[in-house]
């Protein structure tokens, strides 16, 4: 009996084979090609054996098979495609651009200054120092890496009360802030308007209001930052914890202050004492970025880096020290340990402004003790002075390898306020040396005003600078003035001589203004009133006194108090000559000479121009009617 073939060997099953084959190749070729009908019906489309007959479901179902050969099957690629396209034509309605014109990018900042020159080796060092490695403290925490490093668009328009700023006009003043503000005080984080306003909304409206003291393209837009600055400030004060931001806002205040401020009411005390006690708290004095000993509790979450915390250190400390000699009040002990700051700061800050530091540090050694001497003396005396003027020498000297204008000009501020101290000396002490003493501290006072103004020429240093350097020239100019108006004045000046440098002291003073009516501008029109009504006045018995339990400021006190006697002197000494005129010739003062007389015509009112209620306004005389007159 022949064996049964198995099942695949039989004809009938290769002809199935054949036959299933077929059909799935079919199939297969056809699988992305459907018709019409099935396509809407989202069904799988069987293409029938014959070639031109429907497909089986339209075939069974006795439907119009039709078939589109030109559709493409949507996927995930193209329906992306797609979005893009449609994203590309949006962007290009809403932001049209020209042809030609390159994308957008976040502007560069330009920091420049030929008073703070940038070096070239210089490291963008935020690491902790390997000096301090060894240190039983815990390593420093880095800080998250920011969100936010670059703009992710074009600046945003702002509204100021009822004022829009736009995008470009904010970029404008970032732009002039960092080109000319920032050098002085390079403490700004945030260095993009956007990245600036979300880190601190108040911090972006002082950078905009510190660039709109020179630049203001809309004097709306300064007065309207000048009232919300003066009135939110005090409002961020209240606050129990400051971050870094509102340090550095209570910075900027401090070193361009109101327009608004005078000499005794200047709210700079109280803003920098804020800014020195925050930055304890947040341990920044120690050089560590945050410091994990002192961000606990609400500061807990405040990242900054070793060079941020050394740079607010440091310029703390030169603020606080400036404005307590200006305001002749003794000042904050900031005799710390800082070595930490100036290495992590060594081969970033500018040397200008280390040697700043430095001098300020001195300076703090300086009326601290000169606080002690008034206390138990009741001045200082002339030997005292000697021996802080000579250590001070020394401090030149490693200093020596500083040779440019900006340098000498510090260095001559410091100076002046060892010498000023010459002034000070008790009541009835001996002064051997004396006039030659003031002569020297009259020469280093004429220093310091050209030195700014060689300054000025070629960098703009009084128009851009803090507030201190005016503050620096007006102390100079108060020795200058009274040294001149004295029996000590030097004897080979000739009175052209004079004139020229009072023209110096204007030109320094008025290039410190930035608006009418300010603290330069007050000065300004002392200066040229005292210095026109000279000659009605005898010269005074000595160069300068001072009042010593001022410390800093007790020359400047005191000068201004002799301008403002010897000022009210003249008003009434003129007066006098003007009535005795008007009895001779009895004719008002105030009446026109007749064309055909020879009687002499009355001289213009040399005060008319003066203010005096800005005596009264700066420093509160007020003992008389004469000092309480049109505002």
């Amino acid at each position: 009996m022949a064996p049964t073939p198995p099942p695949g060997d039989s004809p009938a099953s290769a002809s199935g084979i054949s036959h299933n084959y077929q059909q799935q190749s079919q199939d297969k070729i056809r699988r992305n090609v459907a018709c019409i009908s099935c396509r809407d019906s989202k069904v799988r489309c069987r293409a029938n054996s014959v070639p031109g007959q429907p497909c089986q479901r339209c075939a069974k179902l006795q439907l119009s098979c039709v078939y589109d050969r030109s559709h493409k099957r949507v996927t995930r690629k193209s329906k992306l495609e797609l979005l893009e396209q449609e994203l590309k034509s949006i962007k290009q309605a809403v932001n049209p651009r020209s042809k030609g014109e390159p994308p957008w990018s976040p502007p560069t900042p330009q920091v420049s200054n030929h008073n703070f020159p940038e070096q070239a080796k210089r490291l963008d060092y935020s690491g902790p120092n390997p000096v301090i490695a060894a240190s039983l403290l815990p390593p420093q925490p880095q800080p998250p890496p920011s969100q936010t490093n670059q703009a992710i668009g074009p600046t945003k328009s702002r509204v100021l009360d009822d004022i829009l700023i736009s995008g470009e006009d904010i970029d404008w003043y970032f732009e002039k802030y960092l080109e000319c503000f920032h050098p002085y005080l390079p403490v700004l984080r945030k260095k993009t308007p956007n990245e600036c306003y979300e880190a601190s909304p108040i911090l972006f409206w002082a950078v905009t209001y510190v660039a709109c003291r020179r630049y203001a393209r809309n004097d709306a837009i300064y007065s309207s930052l000048h009232e919300l600055l003066q009135r939110d400030i005090w409002t961020v004060l209240s606050n129990p914890v400051h971050d870094v931001e509102t340090i550095h806002t209570l910075l900027l205040l401090c070193a361009w202050p109101f327009s608004t401020i005078r000499f005794v009411a200047d709210p700079s005390s109280t803003l920098i004492l804020a800014a020195l006690n925050a930055c304890l708290l947040l341990g920044m004095h120690t050089g560590r970025g945050s410091h994990p000993r002192y961000c606990i509790g609400g500061r807990l979450n405040m990242h900054f880096t070793d060079q941020e915390a050394s740079t607010t250190w440091m310029f703390c400390c030169i603020l606080s020290q400036r404005i307590s000699a200006c305001a002749g009040v003794p000042p904050m002990l900031l005799q710390h340990n800082d070595a930490q700051c100036k290495r992590v700061m060594e081969n970033i800050l500018a040397p200008e402004l280390v040697l700043m530091f430095d001098l300020q540090k001195f300076s703090n050694r300086l009326h601290t003790a000169m606080a002690a001497q008034v206390a138990d003396h009741g001045g200082v005396t002339e030997s005292t002075t000697k021996i802080w003027e000579d250590e001070f020498e020394l401090l030149r000297a490693l200093s020596g390898r500083l040779d440019n204008d900006c340098s000498r000009f510090l260095l001559l501020v410091a100076q002046l306020e060892v010498q000023s101290y010459y002034f000070a000396s008790p009541a009835g002490a001996s002064r051997p040396n004396f006039a030659l003493n003031a002569l020297r501290t009259f020469n280093t006072a004429h220093a310091v005003v050209t030195s700014a103004l060689a300054l000025e020429s070629h960098s703009k240093f009084l128009s851009h600078g803090p507030h201190w350097i005016y503050r620096a020239v007006i102390d100079a100019s108060c020795i200058i003035l009274s040294t001149l108006h004295s029996t000590g004045a030097p004897a080979n000046l000739s009175p052209a001589d004079a004139d020229a440098i009072v023209l110096q002291i204007r030109t320094a003073v008025s290039g410190c203004s930035v608006r009418e009516g300010d603290l330069p501008g007050r000065a300004v029109l002392i200066i040229e009133t005292f210095w026109s009504v000279r000659n009605m006045l005898p010269k005074f018995s000595e160069p300068a006194s001072s009042w010593p339990e001022r410390l800093g400021g007790s020359v400047t006190y005191f000068c201004l108090t002799r301008f403002r006697e010897a000022l009210q002197e003249a008003k009434k000494s003129a007066e006098g000559v003007n009535k005795g005129l008007e009895a001779f010739h009895g004719t008002p003062v105030d009446a026109p000479a007749s064309a055909d007389t020879d009687q002499p015509v009355n001289n213009p009112d040399l005060f008319q121009e003066l203010d005096w209620s800005m005596f009264l306004d700066e420093f509160g005389w007020g003992d008389g009617t004469l000092f309480l007159g049109p505002a």
